[in-house]
């Protein structure tokens, strides 16, 4: 199938509505040209007819109309389009005057005491197929004989005009369809200047020129509302593939560590022989790395489940203080060792996936664990606001720069860079925290006071709870 390009198509859809004003305008103006035209001949008949009426009634008797006769053919005709007969009522012509020989059938007569008008006039067609209008009216001489006048026209003349008019219509209508097809064609292709400058910015999108952008100094209001629309697509597919770039390479950068650590004992450790204490502790270390990877692949598994739109929540109404009473003994041993107190103080319930929440807390509390001091206490307060359930996880510690706090969620993102080789932590704990709360509508936000205190707060927004 024949693909019609854009600007073919406005000129062509241009000219279409072109020939339709045009033969609207054109069929009006030859139905009104038409109907103007044919209007002022009745009225010409009838005035006619009722001047010769008038004039007939002042003569004496037949004879002097005959003697008459000129006067009544060049005053009151005057055009050889015209027709007059004068007959007696038993139809004996007095006289006709008929240069065009066009016939002229009898037809009643108005009376003579009746006003003539248009109604009374009667059309046929002559030899040639041509329209005959005429009318015919009794009038009494002084000498009270009756004679009947009939006053007819030949529209053999007013078919030719309007002949021409049509053909001169047509040819304005064809004159005008070119000019527009031509003017169309060049206006628009001017207009659509912007539309193939965008495309060829588009075209020279790659992989490698994400930053390329759609010109918008240009475009006209339609376009620039899609140039910006673009634009944007372009800078989000941009920050897309930098995340994924990013991504990439923090993921392999973690896998090689662990990897490079396994193997590297392991060459150590078969270098010579050992004794079965040491290979012991060689297995037991190579398992804490093989952990560290499973973490993180099931991490990244996790993260790549939380962002398909296939994944369903199972939410169910959770009692925040009951739930994160049971996290808490969780992490008792944990805390213990730490030497930290877990405080709990929750007067909310939740409307959460169970599981999805409770690791979203765990991430917080075992990252509020990793820095507060030992013999300080790790607050988790759940209350209900106007917008919903605010949970927030507070712990004591170092803080975070506020050059740091945009960035915590980003995956494989640590503060610290110095401890990213760290078997405890894959760098994706907070990500996580905030792809669970993206699935539920919400967010976490980070504050952070250096030296003094850091709060993550889930915000779980209001939701209609399901009877």
């Amino acid at each position: 199938m024949r693909r019609f390009s854009l600007s073919a198509r406005l000129t062509g859809t241009f000219v279409v509505i072109t020939a339709v004003c045009f033969s609207v305008a054109g069929f009006l103006l030859y139905e009104a040209l038409s109907k103007r035209i044919y209007s002022q001949d009745e009225t010409n008949l009838v005035l006619s007819v009722r001047h010769l009426r008038r004039f007939v009634a002042e003569l004496e008797s037949p004879d002097d109309l005959v003697l008459h006769q000129d006067r009544l053919v060049a005053g009151i005709l005057g055009d050889t389009a015209n027709a007059l007969r004068v007959a007696r009522t038993d139809g004996r012509a007095l006289f006709e005057y008929n240069p065009s020989k066009f016939p002229l059938p009898s037809q009643s007569a108005v009376p003579a005491h009746q006003r003539i008008t248009v109604l009374d006039i009667r059309s046929w067609r002559g030899p040639d197929n041509t329209d005959i209008r005429g009318v015919s009216a009794i009038a009494t001489l002084k000498d009270g004989t009756p004679v009947s006048i009939t006053v007819a026209r030949s529209l053999a003349d007013r078919a030719a005009l309007l002949s021409r008019y049509r053909r001169d219509t047509a040819m304005a209508l064809l004159s005008g369809m070119l000019a527009a097809v031509l003017l169309s064609y060049v206006l628009v292709r001017r207009a659509l200047r912007p539309l193939r400058a965008m495309a060829d910015s588009a075209a020279a999108i790659t992989a490698q020129r994400l930053s390329t952008r759609m010109p918008l100094e240009d475009a006209p209001t339609e376009l620039h509302v899609l140039a910006v629309a673009l634009n944007d697509m372009l800078r989000r597919l941009e920050e897309g593939f930098d995340r994924v770039w990013q991504f990439t390479v923090d993921l392999a950068h973690d896998l090689r560590t662990p990897i490079g650590n396994l193997r590297g004992a392991n060459e150590v450790a078969l270098a010579r022989p050992r004794e079965a204490a040491e290979y012991e502790a060689l297995l037991g270390s190579n398992i804490e790395e093989c952990d560290r990877v499973s973490r993180t692949i099931e991490s990244v598994l996790f993260l790549a489940r939380a962002e398909s739109p296939q994944y369903a929540l199972q939410r169910v109404v959770i009692d925040a203080n009951q739930e994160l009473q049971r996290i808490a003994d969780y992490f008792e041993g944990i805390s213990s060792d730490a030497g930290v107190m877990i405080h709990i103080d929750a007067q909310a319930t939740v409307f959460a996936d169970r599981d999805l929440f409770r690791r979203a807390v765990s991430n917080l509390l075992s990252n509020a664990l990793r820095y507060t001091a030992p013999g300080k206490t790790i607050d988790v307060l759940a209350r209900k606001t106007e917008y919903g359930v605010s949970l927030s996880v507070e712990n004591p510690g170092p803080g975070i720069e506020p050059a740091h706090l945009d960035k915590l969620f980003d995956r494989f993102y640590r503060v610290d860079r110095s401890r990213s080789n760290s078997a405890t932590s894959t760098g994706l704990g907070l990500s996580i925290v905030k792809s669970i709360m993206e699935l539920h509508g919400g967010d976490v936000v980070a504050q952070s006071e250096l030296n003094q205190t850091t709060r993550f707060t889930l915000l779980f927004p209001r939701v209609s709870i399901p009877e």
